[in-house]
């Protein structure tokens, strides 16, 4: 059996804008079926130990003042012993590195998902480090500024996101990762937060990824 983590933030998770509660203001989750983690899992079959370790508002390597807990740097160490042995780990990070207030560039965001490709390149209990799929995520809605996240995210967050795809790829060739850019997935990404991906983007993403897994383990 592959064991294959899978790690990300509310793109991953689930995150599903037609599930709100008004009364805790918050969106719930899409199912197995629905999200795309859970539809590699179907994809690939008993062969392959899909593990799912996705957490809303994570970032790739800053402490979220808003949002404690939820460093993806930090929380990768802990995921990768915790799991190990791992044959693979899918990155999917980036998205909460454009609120407004961390003023990063998109090179900069990449440059901080480069630490955690080096971080899988650790050894854990005497196992092969694993191979790495990087994944770019998908540039946000243009007008997500004046959108449910704007208030968050801003005004420049769309121009950010148009260039994870060139960065994350420069990181993927240097590290020799797998690599997939959602941005030429084409996805709808929601008009309501400008940010998350809808049931139809994650049916999109997930054979892709099925099939870039079979691709770099068989």
């Amino acid at each position: 059996m592959k064991n294959v983590l899978i790690y990300g933030d509310s793109n991953t998770w689930g995150y599903d804008i037609t599930r709100y509660v008004p009364e805790a203001d918050i969106f719930q989750r899409m199912t197995e079926t629905e999200r795309w983690p859970g539809i590699v899992r179907s994809l690939l079959g008993p062969e392959y130990n899909i593990i799912e370790d996705a957490l809303n508002a994570r970032t790739v390597a800053l402490d979220d003042p808003y949002n404690p807990g939820r460093n993806g740097w930090k929380g990768l160490k802990t995921s990768l012993d915790v799991n190990a042995p791992l044959d693979l780990v899918v990155i999917q990070l980036g998205c909460n590195e454009l609120k407004e207030f961390f003023n990063l560039s998109a090179g900069m965001i990449a440059f901080g998902v480069e630490k955690l490709v080096k971080e899988c390149a650790t050894s854990y209990w005497g196992y092969p480090a694993p191979k790495v799929l990087l994944i770019a995520p998908a540039p946000t809605h243009p007008d997500i500024g004046i959108l449910r996240s704007g208030v968050r995210f801003g005004p420049n967050a769309y121009k950010k996101s148009l260039e994870f795809g060139k960065y994350y790829r420069q990181v993927a060739e240097r590290r020799g990762c797998g690599f997939i850019d959602c941005a030429e997935l084409n996805f709808e990404i929601n008009t309501l937060d400008g940010l998350h991906y809808s049931k139809a983007d994650h049916a999109k993403l997930a054979p892709v990824v099925a099939a870039k897994i079979r691709e770099m383990l068989e």
